[in-house]
């Protein structure tokens, strides 16, 4: 959600046992061998340097960043995560530019930035939530200024499909809007979205790029500027939420797989970002 090289090793020993995982591989960032062939979720950040660190969400490695801090992504003001875009089996992340470019990066240590995009300052809020369509390669949603809510569909092999289809309206009653990943644990990406009262609203998918019922999931989340769902961040199985208050600190929101949370949040450990996905 980088640009110094991390080598995987392959290893001959069998991989750990896991719980359930609350997503896919794809979402996942580093590989590294001493994941012992487990998936972990990872939070992809950009500081207000422009360095970009990722934060591997793994028991014991909280706060422990990984990447690059020392390089800078120029002009970023967005961050979207949306899995393995290219298809070449490494999550991936996009960056935009001030001046509307959308950047592809390939995996923690890939190469330098391709433009995949234009135009894109035109809209107000971008994230993907994986899969939305159900074709098997990720997709964008984006929300332009007059609050409609487009989706551009990727070809699995690091560009779109031709045109985009409209997925809904009068979003621009959202403060934020960002990937569920699969919050809810019915085997399908949703989006989580604050509206500017603060009442935090799941929007499942259908897995055909459609919607079912949205279900509030919480209230008062005026109170935070930043807020992503990595995916399982740490590592009992759910998907969870992970949010920087207007103070500068970080806070982790354990969900209880059944598309809500357990209500026992904690501090993270973690540097306050300028932007995360």
């Amino acid at each position: 959600m980088i640009l110094s090289a991390v080598v995987a090793m392959t290893l001959t020993q069998p991989a750990m046992a896991a719980p359930a995982r609350a997503d896919d591989s794809w979402h996942n960032f580093i590989q590294l061998w001493w994941d012992w062939g487990v998936v972990y979720s990872d939070l992809v950040t950009i500081t207000d340097q422009g360095g970009v660190i990722v934060y591997e969400g793994k028991p014991g490695w909280e706060g422990q960043g990984l990447g690059p801090g020392n390089t800078v992504v120029l002009d970023a003001d967005a961050l979207v995560t949306p899995g393995d875009w290219d298809g070449n089996a490494q999550a991936d992340w996009m960056f935009r530019s001030s001046d509307g470019g959308l950047y592809l990066r390939t995996g923690i240590g890939g190469a330098d930035a391709e433009q995949v995009g234009w135009g894109w300052d035109v809209m107000t809020a971008m994230v993907s939530p994986g899969d939305w369509n159900g074709d098997g390669a990720s997709d964008v949603l984006a929300r332009d200024g007059a609050g409609v809510l487009w989706m551009y569909r990727g070809d699995g092999s690091g560009g779109w499909l031709p045109g985009r289809t409209q997925v809904g309206s009068g979003w621009n009653i959202m403060a934020s809007i960002f990937s569920g990943r699969d919050f809810n644990a019915d085997g399908k990406p949703d989006v989580l979205a604050v509206d500017t009262g603060g009442a935090m609203w799941l929007y499942p998918g259908n897995g055909t790029g459609g919607w079912m019922s949205r279900v509030q999931v919480g209230w008062g989340w005026q109170k935070m500027d930043l807020i992503a769902a990595p995916g399982d961040f740490d590592y009992d199985g759910h998907a969870d939420v992970i949010a920087r208050d207007i103070a500068g600190s970080m806070w982790l929101y354990p969900g209880n797989g059944a598309g809500s949370f357990t209500w026992t949040r904690r501090l993270l450990n973690i540097p306050t970002p300028a932007l995360f996905g």
